[in-house]
């Protein structure tokens, strides 16, 4: 697999309760950023679903989509596409990349992945004592963002609590009360072309 740690290269809010839902199919559907002309619009014409943190979905006919502004990078709706093309994850598309985590996340897979917002990423800023801009050389963030990625589909839907995750990173993360050690995924089982994606508000640390 090229998620395997051996191929992998070294170098580099709150939650809500998770309330179960039926699984999105994503084949047809892909995230994205809010339009230029909704973010410009008055607040109280801006959907609900827009505001930060959201997983913004709209109907997609093509199998890729375009990320940040018109004309920018055509994304699929693989697990790094989806997460390069919605606004509130830009830190963690960053982190991937730059942990060298991008091709195992548009490859075949199939993986699991939690993936923490814009918001989550600031917080550990304060953590680590770190900018946004030093945290991306931070030496700890391979390991964080591998933390993240787990091989194989996993449903949250089909997990009992108590179930155990082991991470491209080699640790384990155990799921309990819809939550991920102890971080309540707020939304779970979205189905994108390769991997089971879940929304949290905080950055796993272990």
């Amino acid at each position: 697999s090229t998620c395997s740690t051996s191929d992998i290269p070294s170098a580099l809010s709150h939650a809500q309760p998770h309330l179960h839902t039926p699984s999105i199919t994503m084949a047809a559907f892909a995230m994205t950023t809010t339009p230029l002309a909704a973010r410009t619009a008055p607040r109280a014409a801006r959907s609900p679903a827009a505001r930060r943190g959201a997983l913004v979905i709209r109907a997609n006919g093509g199998g890729s989509s375009k990320g940040g502004e018109e004309g920018g990078r055509a994304f699929n709706n693989d697990a790094f596409g989806m997460i390069a093309k919605n606004a509130n994850y830009g830190l963690f598309a960053s982190a991937v990349a730059k942990c060298g985590l991008e091709e195992c996340l548009t490859s075949p897979g199939p993986f699991t992945v939690f993936c923490p917002n814009d918001d989550a990423f600031a917080e550990l800023c304060v953590k680590l004592g770190v900018s946004k801009m030093d945290l991306m050389s931070n030496d700890r963030i391979p390991a964080i963002i591998r933390s993240h990625i787990v091989e194989g589909p996993n449903r949250l839907a089909n997990m009992a609590d108590g179930t155990k995750l082991t991470t491209i990173a080699g640790n384990t993360l155990t799921i309990s009360n819809g939550a991920v050690n102890g971080i309540k995924i707020k939304k779970a089982d979205i189905k994108v072309d390769n991997a089971i994606m879940m929304a949290i508000g905080e950055v796993i640390l272990i």
